[in-house]
């Protein structure tokens, strides 16, 4: 049986206006093609579906039968262009987005709170992450899109460069450091450094800082409030990134960037190299990218 959308909506047509010149203009057919398209459905399901006078035509027993099963494919029918139409135009959907937490803390916020304004069917979902799980769960597709810092330079990514974010010194405003308008990174030596677990994107940055400096790390933390805490306590001094500084504004806390303005980590968008975006995801890629270049390079 092949049933045409046509031909349920010009059998809904007549049931309601029950003249056949009525219904034909109601869905803009001449009459003698609309009396064939009821012909032809009566045909193909094998009954017939009114009675007819020369005053009237109205639905038999099968056609009251039949209206209740037509009124329902045709809003299944409908619905399912709604949906297809709306995934076409990335109207709505799922997107996940693996971040840093630095970068989670206050820049992404906001541009979740722009992008769910503009696209309120889109449910972007948030994985806040280590700087390796951001970038493996690119690769094993738990992600669609990563912000992240460090340089994916494995094969299965595709990655751009968003915007560059400068290193801060963080120390008690006792410490002798406080002071100084700018610090270098010999200024750090002998100082006791709290560091960034290993695995987080600052660490591998911090490092390669101190590789060539008598530095040392006296102890590890991973959370932004545990180091404000240390720090603010006057247990040592730390490096941390402009995007978290909000985090450090604590009356014990000084705040000093470095006078090496080279002193700074990119941060990336990373999609799959080989799997093609679905158009919500797109839709967020694009957006983070206008966003970023409106928020940091203008």
């Amino acid at each position: 049986m092949n049933l045409s959308i046509k031909q349920l909506r010009a059998f809904l047509a007549l049931a309601e206006a029950e003249n056949f010149t009525r219904a034909s203009e109601k869905v803009n057919l001449s009459q003698p093609a609309f009396s064939a398209l009821i012909a032809s459905l009566e045909q193909e399901i094998g009954y017939r579906l009114f009675d007819r006078d020369t005053r009237k035509v109205q639905l038999n027993s099968d056609g009251l039968h039949f209206i209740e099963l037509a009124r329902t494919m045709v809003h299944t029918y409908d619905n399912t262009v709604n949906e297809i139409r709306v995934r076409s135009k990335g109207e709505e959907g799922r997107v996940t987005l693996a971040v840093l937490p630095s970068i989670a803390v206050q820049w992404v916020p906001e541009l979740l709170v722009e992008f769910n304004k503009q696209n309120p069917n889109i449910h972007v979902e948030l994985m806040d992450t280590q700087w390796d799980r951001c970038l493996q769960s690119i690769i094993n597709h738990t992600a669609d899109l990563a912000l992240t810092a460090g340089t994916p330079s494995l094969n299965e990514l595709s990655s751009e460069v968003l915007f560059s974010d400068n290193f801060y010194l963080i120390c008690h405003k006792d410490h002798p450091l406080a002071s100084k308008e700018y610090v270098e990174l010999s200024d750090l030596e002998h100082q006791p450094l709290i560091a960034f677990s290993q695995g987080t994107s600052i660490r591998i940055y911090t490092d390669q800082l101190i590789q060539f400096h008598n530095i040392r790390y006296i102890l590890e933390v991973r959370q932004l409030t545990t180091m404000m805490g240390m720090v603010a306590s006057n247990y040592g001094i730390s490096i941390v990134t402009g995007l978290t500084l909000f985090q450090f504004e604590h009356h014990n806390i000084a705040i000093v960037p470095f006078k090496d303005v080279s002193l700074r980590r990119a941060v990336y968008l990373i999609k799959s190299r080989d799997k093609t975006l679905s158009i919500p995801a797109q839709k967020l890629y694009d957006f983070i990218k206008e966003s970023a270049e409106k928020k940091f390079q203008a």
